[in-house]
């Protein structure tokens, strides 16, 4: 593990990294209130509203976390034309973000994941989507705004959902456009489109995505080795990161040993959108050229923020330096 010193200098100079974010965009809704009866209608608890929140979710949570770690993050993403959306641009224009790639489509709904938690304790989870059907006009939108805007990022991040905003003319013209311009990509997948990341700069999967992908069933340092072995090999990524959960990370680069990343998280409160703060750091990282291993230290230092927090969350500078300061070794 490198040195806290080191790293929490590391940490502060993230700031200003550029990162073009693409992937999934989805609006999360909090409604909160106390559960105190059940419900005459039916067996179930009847929550008296206290408060409703909106956070930007998806792949744009991965861009909120950018900005509070202070990065400079551009979102390429599709919204629809409702309520959700309308909600969704307002959240991220009062973040400074600008909005010229987040792309509003007839007859498409914006993914929205409402969770109502009483007492603390989330009871039921709605989701409202719709799988997103490519067209030309979208394709050249796309494509227009990837040739603009790619000149003036240090890194891009690929935030999959499965949702459908990823696909292979995306890959192919993020691809072209990154070697043009040495633009590392990094890639947190789905199964689902496992062969449209061939090549990336650093591929993260969690261990169930991994074991998915290389049919390993990853139960300890061996399988996990095993499956890392069966994805370096079949997707070619310059480097591997396999998030563990409790277990940490393990990174895996090219003619180089496992590097086993270990940190004690003291609490485990919401490991939602937990992998998107690992995915901001580490093109933070990449953007500002660390050395891989540190980048994969300082996101799993950010990780154990991220999930001692309540819902999509994100983590600051400050809070990611004290969480270095704070981590034991194992």
């Amino acid at each position: 593990m490198t040195p806290s010193p080191e790293l929490e200098k590391l940490a502060s100079d993230l700031k200003g990294a550029r990162v073009l974010v693409t992937g999934d965009l989805m609006l999360d809704i909090y409604v909160r209130g106390v559960a105190s009866r059940i419900s005459p209608e039916a067996p179930v608890p009847v929550v008296r509203l206290d408060e409703r929140e909106y956070r930007l979710g998806g792949a744009a949570n991965s861009a909120m976390n950018i900005a509070a770690l202070g990065g400079e993050p551009v979102i390429l993403g599709a919204v629809g034309k409702d309520e959700s959306s309308e909600i969704f641009l307002r959240i991220a224009r009062e973040n400074g973000f600008n909005v010229d790639g987040i792309i509003p489509l007839d007859e498409f709904v914006t993914t929205s994941k409402l969770r109502v938690v009483a007492d603390g304790q989330q009871i039921v989870r709605v989701d409202e989507e719709e799988q997103l059907g490519w067209n030309d006009w979208l394709s050249k939108q796309v494509e227009n705004f990837i040739e603009v805007t790619l000149p003036n990022v240090d890194a891009i991040a690929v935030s999959d959902y499965a949702k459908g905003f990823i696909n292979g003319d995306l890959m192919t013209a993020l691809n072209d456009h990154a070697k043009q311009h040495g633009i590392p990509i990094l890639v947190d997948p789905k199964p689902v489109n496992a062969g449209l990341y061939r090549g990336c700069d650093l591929l993260k999967p969690n261990t169930k995505e991994a074991s998915e992908l290389s049919g390993v069933e990853i139960v300890d340092d061996v399988t996990c080795d095993r499956a890392a072995l069966t994805l370096l090999y079949e997707y070619s990524p310059k480097g591997l990161l396999i998030t563990r959960g409790r277990e940490g990370m393990d990174l895996y680069l090219e003619d180089s040993d496992p590097v086993r990343i270990r940190t004690r998280v003291r609490h485990v409160y919401d490991v939602s959108g937990a992998g998107d703060t690992v995915l901001a750091t580490l093109a933070m990282g990449y953007a500002r050229n660390f050395d891989p291993v540190k980048s994969c230290e300082l996101a799993a230092a950010a990780a154990s923020v991220a999930v001692s927090k309540s819902g999509t969350s994100t983590v600051t500078t400050d809070e990611l330096i004290a969480s270095i300061r704070s981590m034991d070794n194992l």
